[in-house]
Parts: structure tokens; sequence; C-alpha cells
């Protein structure tokens, strides 16, 4: 028997661990907010979110050999701990990336629908893992000027970050660290601000990425902030200055939070060796439920298919809910905008087989792009 705790909010683990796990184990559920090591006496796995913080207090005499984090970061484990103890961790990189990379896109239509940001201008991608490399297939194939940047990675089509500065919008795709060849704590700061003058900065990575002071001194950056330094107590100053602040939900779509639930459920039957043998079904997947023309009629008027993306993601009304807290409710309306975030889809989990025969004179090659990567 195996015992495993699991975050309440992880949804359908139970029955993605019925699927995965090839023998017999107990669940309990915990809230992150409240649970302690006393809670998880006894238990062999522990599933978690980005909200709970594993360290030796939450551990210490709970028997726990194995931990999984339904994210993909690691900021909020403590890997030194987990290692020295000899407990087996795993977390699940890319599960949110097109849950990131919609939200990204999503905050580039309201920038060109406000007339601060057009298909001519460059984009910087800062970060070339699991999200930089699939945006910079997907902005490439809306016909962007794209450039990335990554120290990790020797690719031609990658820049340094002073070249990438140049580009008109940068957006942020990297871990938070402290002490690797290449920390990414304050990664942009003040002494990159003549850079970053009529620019845009989109962060969806660490708020410890980007300077607080940068932003509020820039006169002419346009910020477009999900992510915070003293989450769920931000800088109510800096959120206002912001021309979009988000409560961390850029990869807290639907599939976002399953594909994290899937990868934590399989991980933990490969610890315990109990994996089921796995069937190839292919899921089919559902027809837009919009008005498909409306896409169409963007793409016409600006070469952006503004509606794929805010028919399901309305950045504008998030971003008004979080600017309306005063400072008394800052901590408890995050976090309450953060856990009642409306469930949504990501743009490339519907079918869109028809759309590319609606019109002759519409450039299909971004339609196309969804299509080699396996979505109509």
């Amino acid at each position: 028997m195996i015992n495993i705790a699991a975050d309440i909010q992880i949804p359908e683990i139970e029955a993605r661990l019925d699927d995965l796990l090839d023998a017999e184990y107990s669940l309990k559920f915990f809230d992150s907010s409240t649970v302690s090591a006393f809670d998880l006496k006894n238990i062999d796995a522990l599933l978690v979110r980005s909200t709970l913080s594993v360290n030796q207090e939450l551990c210490e005499g709970t028997g726990i050999s194995f931990i999984a984090s339904a994210t993909a970061g690691v900021n909020h484990l403590d890997r030194d701990f987990l290692e020295r103890e000899d407990i087996a961790w795993s977390y699940a990189p890319g599960c949110n990336a097109y849950s990131v990379i919609h939200y990204v896109l999503a905050a580039i239509g309201e920038l060109i629908q406000d007339k601060l940001f057009q298909e001519k201008k460059s984009i910087g991608i800062l970060g070339y893992g699991n999200i930089g490399k699939r945006l910079y297939k997907i902005l490439k194939a809306l016909n962007f000027d794209v450039y990335a940047c990554d120290p990790f990675i020797s690719k031609p089509e990658l820049v340094d970050l002073d070249s990438l500065l140049e580009c008109d919008l940068v957006t942020i795709h990297v871990p938070l660290t402290f002490h690797d060849s290449y920390p990414t704590i304050n990664l942009v700061n003040e002494s990159q601000i003549k850079k970053l003058t009529n620019k845009v900065i989109i962060n969806t990575s660490r708020g410890e990425v980007v300077s607080e002071d940068l932003v509020m001194q820039a006169k002419d950056l346009i910020y477009i902030c999900d992510v915070w330094i003293n989450e769920p107590s931000p800088s109510r100053e800096l959120i206002q200055k912001s021309y979009i602040s988000t409560p961390h939900i850029a990869g807290y779509s639907i599939e976002g939070k399953l594909n994290g639930a899937k990868s934590i459920a399989e991980s933990c039957a490969k610890q315990f060796q109990c994996l089921k043998a796995k069937t190839n079904e292919t899921e089919k997947l559902p027809d837009w439920p919009y008005d498909i023309n409306q896409i169409i009629k963007d793409v016409r008027d600006t070469s952006f298919p503004m509606a794929l993306f805010n028919s399901e993601l309305d950045l504008k009304s998030i971003s008004a809910s979080l600017k309306a807290l005063s400072i008394r409710e800052i901590e408890t309306g995050f976090r309450s905008l953060r856990e009642n975030h409306p469930p949504r889809h990501d743009f490339n989990s519907f079918s869109f087989k028809n759309i590319t025969h609606l019109d002759k004179k519409l450039d299909t090659e971004f339609f196309y792009e969804l299509g080699r990567a396996g979505y109509f």
C-alpha cells in the first residue's frame, strides 16, 4: 500500500493515479495553507503545487520518500534538503507551456488592440526552454520579427542579452536562479533603463527576475506582469503602475493543470515501480466553440488573431479586479483571485480544421503551424 497525500487544488489527481498506478494506494488531501508535518505522518508520497514550501520543517519525521510538484518551476522545493535526506523528487516541466504562451499572445493582442504594438515590431524571448522554443515558432508563424536569448544553449537563432533588449517587446521565460553561471535574479534591472525606453516587458517567469525599481523608474516602459516579489502580498504600487497586472495565473489553464497532474502521477508510479502499461488512445479535439469568423476578421484588420486568445482569457478584466484591491485586501484578494481563476482552455486545445477554407486570402501559416503540431 502506497500512502499518498495530495494538494486538494491539483485537479483530477485521483483519476490520474487510478489511470497510472498498478498498485494499491491510499489518498489523503490537504490544504497547502494549513498543512504541517503532523498531517503527513506515515505518508510515502507527497504531491504538491508551488503554493507549498517543501523543506525540513514540513518533511521531518514523516517518512516521506518521494515528492512531486505539479508545476514547471521548483523554487518552492528545498532541493538541497531533499537530496541530503535521500528523498526522491520530480516536477512537471513544460506542463503549462501552452497556457503561458496563450497568456503572452493574449497580452500582445491587447497591446495591438490599444495601438501600442504592431506586427512589424520585434519580439525578444528571454529563455529558450519548454516555453521559449514553442513561442518562438508560433510568433514566427504569426510573421513577427523574433529573437531569442539563452546563454545555456548554442543555436544560430539566439542572440546575447544586450541585443535582445533592443527588441520592441521582451517576454521572459526563465527560472529564478541565484548561483548558476548566469543567475537570473534581478536580470533585467536599472542598468538597462536606457535600452528599455518605449519598450514592452511581459513577465510570466518570477517577480524577482525584473527589478521593481526599474519598472517604477522607467517612464516609458509598458510592463505586463503575472508574477511578483513577495506573493501573495505584492507591491500595490507596482500593480497599479503595470499596464496589465494578474495574480500568477498565466499557467492556470485547464490543460496546464491536467498535464501537471498527469505528469506527477506518472512520476509517482515510476518511483514505486507500479506504472500501468500505456494504451494508444487518441483524444478527438472539440471544435472551436466561438465565432470562427471573428478570428478571420481580426487577421484581416490587424494581422493578428486576437479572438483566438481573448475568447478564453480576458486579461483586462482580470487585471481590473487585481488593481481594484485596497492595500488591506491585497493578500486575501490575491489568493482569492488566483484560486478562483475562471476555467479556461488553451487556444490549441480546439480543432480549427475548417478555418483554412473560409478565406482564400487568409495567411494560413499560423494555422498550418498548429496543424503540424497535431492540433487539427
